[in-house]
């Protein structure tokens, strides 16, 4: 079994996908880079890569039609993700930093337990801008109350032992733009979950995004997603209220609260 490899999505990213893989950190561990091109109809992810001259291996799959991000990084676990020990995601435009894949591979070799590991993560804008710096939970008590609230871990920030592809299976595909919230949930309700109090990803507010171009079609995942997970506490039942207030906030509100109070769930 290879160690690690790093899972991305495409479609239609053109440029953006070589910066981001050569973001990827590698030192022991060279990983490689498994890119799921879902259905891309004008710039392929093939011809792109055509273009990157570094010395990480790329595997690429392709999907005849966009399927949605949930079913390509599917298709990924399904046809690869049991090649390797560990599988990290990343977005295309996403970038790694502070030597993210080797500290997180040596966090989960030094604690078994835990099947799911994320990150701190920066926030830019479109121009590189700093936004701000989301601070999740680190430890598994405080992730598994505050999943009611928000996601305890940004996506392209994780890393998770491919055994729970055994034990919880592929990313639900009836969360629509929640798929990672919904992956989430199901892993920390059978396994031990953290992050690492540090930044190691830079991820980018992009306003054709799918937090933004989905919003309420995400926040409306996020409620049914709640319910299937609820527990009668004081965290269940607020993260229904809020996320039924924010079915009518804009995101630009939300980025706005998130830079003048971070740690703020």
């Amino acid at each position: 079994m290879i160690k690690c490899c790093v899972l991305i999505p495409y479609f239609n990213a053109g440029h953006s996908l070589i910066e981001t893989i050569d973001s990827i950190d590698y030192d022991d561990v060279i990983p490689d880079v498994v890119i799921i091109d879902d259905g891309s109809n004008q710039i392929a992810a093939s011809s792109v890569l055509s273009g990157y001259t570094g010395i990480l291996r790329i595997r690429l799959l392709e999907l005849a039609t966009n399927q949605g991000i949930e079913h390509a990084l599917n298709h990924g676990l399904t046809s690869l993700g049991r090649d390797y020990e560990y599988i990290a995601r990343l977005d295309c435009g996403d970038v790694c930093k502070n030597g993210r894949l080797k500290k997180q591979i040596n966090y989960l070799e030094k604690n078994p337990a835990c099947h799911l590991l994320g990150s701190w993560v920066d926030f830019t804008d479109m121009e590189g801008r700093q936004l701000y710096t989301l601070k999740h939970p680190t430890d598994y008590e405080s992730i598994k109350k505050q999943m009611y609230l928000n996601a305890t871990f940004t996506h392209p920030a994780v890393m998770f032992r491919s055994s729970i592809l055994d034990s919880v299976g592929l990313y639900p595909t009836d969360s629509p733009a929640a798929e990672d919230y919904a992956y989430f949930f199901n892993i920390i309700n059978k396994h031990s979950a953290s992050n690492i109090p540090e930044s190691l990803v830079s991820c980018t507010i992009d306003p054709n995004g799918i937090s933004t171009k989905k919003r309420r079609i995400q926040i409306k995942s996020r409620i049914s997603i709640i319910v299937k997970n609820f527990s009668l506490n004081k965290y269940a039942i607020y993260g229904l209220i809020r996320s039924a207030i924010l079915l009518n906030t804009p995101r630009s509100f939300t980025v706005f609260l998130k830079k003048a109070n971070p740690n703020k769930r």
